[in-house]
């Protein structure tokens, strides 16, 4: 008989009789399901099995007609290699029955006789509650928008998850087995052991905040909540990235510091003016009084400049406190920067050299073109004064979108179009205590007599009144940088061709037009009939609306105001297109009003006032030879 043959018949009669009560007796109260396989892995005992199945279905078959699909080749080396080497081992099987996908443990051992192996005990257990926690487990570390971290005692990194990885930029490789103290602010390295020795000693340690470097040299601001595992000594914490909440917090605090010296100064220049009022005007009472050629005249005369001097101090508080008015209109910025360059160039020594870099295709502002010199002459003041032995000072201008997701980097910017102005020096740059102070009033590092520490809040007013943004970036040794940010208007200024080149175009299509204005109504007529057009005149929404209604012939293009009484251009324009669904509509409009602009249908084509006939007439006939789809 064979060397297997005589194992197999020892299993079989160890299994018969007293052999088998014997088992049933131990392993039949067990949860697990214990089974007996001899060489051929064949079942020779089970204590019991799955529902559906009895013994006597399982006992006398092979083991493999209870492995599931795809576990079939995993299981029989893991039976193959017990039999072989008497180690054992295990794997792991899924089996799905009538109540679902099961996960079952399964531990595989030798049985030996006389030092040989002659059958295997396999012992099965069910783990699908354990593995679906487990995986749950894995599932919300990985995918947690917190930071999830756990080290060592001894401040290694054992475990992060991917989110705090990628907010630090970080591959998770790079950094784990790491000390995590070596990610922290210099600064914040003290308190950071001390609140990690803290939880060590069992504390719970909760809303701790420090800044963690990114890869890319940036810090981030982290608020933490930890504690400790008291079996293996490990640190759990969680931690969820502040730094917009602490900049935006920062930046509300300055906003609210800045509006109340703002309010002051406007109530103090007021005061001020009304008493430099009467300083000056008894001044020049005075001298008219007194003889020519006295020393009280000299002493009048400079009460007077004194008085001059204060009342420049007052203009320059009111525009700091927002209260001068605003005369808008549509600048384009690169040429108010090319007018300017001729005084600028006046304002700075010859060993300061300035350039400057106009954007093509800038978009234009809306804004007070005078309050806008007075910014751009106060930033290059201010960078010459930086730059006492010479440098070089830049005017840039460019176009740039904020998103809502770029406020991660940017948390001052409001998401919008925007030109940019930047004015760069090469000076003596700011500390960041300076920086912060930068746009105070009176505040100044110049010497008495320099400066009234008036410039840059002058400047922060008038950009704050015009709904913009301005940040600096300054380094100790390097320079500033002031950048203005503008919001771009709706209206982009081209130039317009000189209407002597080409002849304007002309039609004989229909026009209705809506023009409450009558000096303007009639100037639009006579242009328009003047090109070949026949001219249906509204002097109001209304009045357009019972035109068209009363015209029965096709009417090619509506031209609207957008500003009308009693119904706006807009809304005209909805109920005309109601009455015609082949329409087209042309908008002009006397202001850049965002309020009414935004009122307009999304790519509605506006003409600004006030236009050139040739460029009425140029946008008509575009408007009239593309498609009414797009109306």
């Amino acid at each position: 008989m064979r060397r297997g043959a005589e194992q197999d018949d020892v299993l079989l009669r160890w299994l018969t009789g007293d052999g088998y009560a014997t088992l049933d007796a131990i392993t039949g109260g067990a949860l697990d399901v214990i089974g007996v396989l001899d060489r051929d892995l064949v079942i020779r005992y089970v204590n019991w099995t799955v529902p559906g199945l009895t013994r006597e279905d399982v006992v006398g078959h092979s083991v493999f007609n209870l492995v599931p699909p795809g576990y079939q080749d995993a299981a029989r080396a893991t039976y193959t290699e017990v039999l072989r080497t008497g180690i054992g081992t295990h794997l792991e099987t899924m089996y799905s029955d009538a109540t679902g996908l099961r996960i079952w443990d399964v531990r595989v051992g030798p049985i030996r006789f006389e030092g040989e192996v002659i059958g295997l005990v396999v012992i099965t257990t069910e783990v699908t509650a354990q593995r679906r926690a487990g995986a749950d487990r894995d599932r919300f570390f990985s995918l947690s928008l917190d930071m999830l971290v756990v080290a060592a005692a001894t401040g290694h990194l054992k475990r992060i998850n991917p989110a705090f990885g990628e907010t630090l930029g970080y591959e998770m490789s790079e950094i784990i087995d790491t000390p995590f103290i070596n990610l922290v602010h210099p600064d914040d390295r003290g308190p950071t052991v001390e609140a990690f020795n803290n939880v060590l000693r069992g504390n719970r340690v909760t809303d701790f905040e420090n800044r963690y470097r990114r890869k890319d040299g940036q810090y981030r601001v982290f608020s933490w909540r930890s504690t400790v595992d008291p079996i293996t000594g490990d640190v759990y914490a969680v931690a969820r990235d502040i730094t917009v909440h602490r900049t935006t917090e920062a930046q509300l605090h300055q906003a609210q510091k800045m509006d109340a010296v703002g309010q002051l100064a406007g109530g103090i220049a007021h005061d001020f003016n009304n008493l430099l009022q009467a300083i000056l005007g008894n001044t020049a009472l005075a001298l008219e009084a007194l003889p020519h050629s006295t020393d009280l005249e000299d002493y009048l005369h400079e009460i007077e400049r004194a008085g001059r001097r204060a009342s420049e101090l007052t203009v320059q508080l009111l525009a700091f406190s927002r209260r001068q008015p605003l005369r808008l209109m549509l600048v384009d910025l690169n040429e108010l920067v090319r007018n300017l360059m001729k005084m600028l160039r006046r304002l700075l020594p010859e060993n300061i050299a300035i350039d400057s870099i106009a954007a093509p295709e800038l978009a234009s502002v809306s804004a007070d073109p005078t309050q806008l010199e007075q910014v751009i002459v106060n930033l290059c003041v201010n960078a010459r004064d930086a730059m006492e032995g010479g440098g070089r000072l830049t005017l840039e201008t460019s176009n740039v979108v904020f998103k809502e997701q770029d406020r991660e980097r940017h948390p001052w910017a409001k998401p919008g179009r925007y030109v940019v102005l930047c004015v760069t020096d090469t000076g003596l740059g700011m500390t960041d205590a300076v920086r912060e102070r930068a746009f105070e009033p009176f505040f100044t590092t110049k010497s008495a007599h320099k400066g009234s520490g008036l410039g840059l809040s002058t400047v922060y007013g008038i950009v704050q009144q015009h709904d913009g943004m301005i940040v600096v970036d300054s380094e100790v040794g390097k320079g500033s940088t002031f950048r203005v940010y503008l919001r771009a208007d709706t209206r982009v200024v081209k130039p317009v061709e000189d209407e002597s080149r080409s002849p304007s175009p002309r039609g004989t299509e229909t026009i209705l037009l809506a023009e409450d204005e009558e000096m303007v109504r009639r100037a639009v007529v006579h242009i328009l009939e003047g090109a070949g057009y026949r001219v249906l005149s509204a002097v109001n929404g209304l009045d357009a609306i019972r035109l068209l209604r009363e015209h029965e012939e096709p009417v090619h293009l509506v031209v609207l105001d957008v500003v009308m009484p009693e119904l706006g251009g807009p809304e005209t324009w909805e109920r005309l297109r109601s009455l015609r669904k082949d329409l087209r509509v042309l908008f002009t409009s006397g202001y850049a009003d965002r309020q009414n602009l935004q009122r307009l249908p999304p790519n509605a084509d506006v003409v600004a006032k006030p236009f050139r006939p040739k460029e009425l007439l140029s946008r008509i006939r575009s408007k009239l030879d593309e498609s009414p789809t797009r109306s």
